[in-house]
């Protein structure tokens, strides 16, 4: 009985500090929250310069970057390092909460109307914001690749459930969850991976060359032992996606999959 009422408190006392850890990581996340919608919506009294939107670096390395990359290169995007260059997901309410601290440019009083969807490709749309006096603001929330009609969130998209073995139809589900518009139809999708496919595949083999100069390099010589293995995306040999890793047996170890 006396161990039993032991256990029973020893119990109790976990379940305490646990429930004031978790109170202290959600009250963590709210003020976390609030910070960042001040950062992105400011009170009246507050500048609204671009001075208050602050990023910090972001660095994209991987070679899913490097890829998509070289394709915008090669189609002639203007693509640079700048750190702001990249998206982020924000409710309409925000939008309109943001403009209505505005002064519209023709009527000269704080900007009141609404918000409206000119044109929409898949996760593309361009907005009109439309004020009390008629006056429009348009905007794009997307550049649109050089030399073709595909816009570059839809391009990034479509690499990305790619990438991740989800598919269109993951994908769709993917928006579906985060509340954002539907992607572009599956046939626009696949046409899209048949545009990329010359620009993967010359990554690919540029890829596969420079690890066999480098291992080769390493080694001093072109006759190396190296170790293999493979896998498929799914079971049966059904899948269209597998992986390769390529292991050289050196002085030192390079890894190619």
């Amino acid at each position: 009985m006396i161990r039993s009422s032991a256990l029973k408190k020893e119990k109790q006392l976990r379940l305490a500090r646990n429930t004031s850890k978790s109170r202290k990581i959600i009250n963590i996340a709210r003020k976390n929250t609030r910070e960042l919608q001040n950062y992105f919506i400011s009170n009246k009294s507050q500048s609204t310069s671009n001075e208050q939107f602050t990023y910090k670096t972001r660095t994209f390395t991987d070679p899913s970057c490097q890829k998509l990359t070289d394709f915008l290169k090669q189609k002639g995007t203007d693509y640079n390092n700048n750190t702001q260059d990249y998206y982020q997901i924000i409710h309409n309410s925000f939008l309109l909460q943001l403009m209505k601290q505005k002064v519209c440019a023709s009527c000269k009083l704080i900007w009141n109307g609404d918000m409206s969807v000119a044109k929409r490709e898949g996760l593309y749309c361009s907005l009109v914001f439309t004020c009390c006096c008629s006056h429009e603001i348009k905007i794009n929330i997307s550049k649109q690749c050089l030399n073709t009609s595909k816009r570059d969130i839809n391009v990034r998209s479509v690499i990305g459930a790619n990438f991740a073995g989800i598919g269109h139809q993951g994908l769709v589900k993917l928006c579906a969850i985060l509340n954002v518009p539907l992607p572009i139809e599956e046939d626009h999708f696949s046409d899209t991976l048949d545009y990329l496919l010359p620009t993967f595949q010359s990554y690919k083999l540029r890829s596969m060359k420079n690890a066999v100069e480098e291992a080769c390099k390493k080694s001093n010589g072109r006759k190396i032992t190296v170790s293999a293995d493979g896998t498929w995306q799914k079971r049966g040999f059904s899948s269209l996606h597998g992986v390769v890793q390529v292991l050289s047996n050196g002085p030192t170890a390079k890894v190619h999959i």
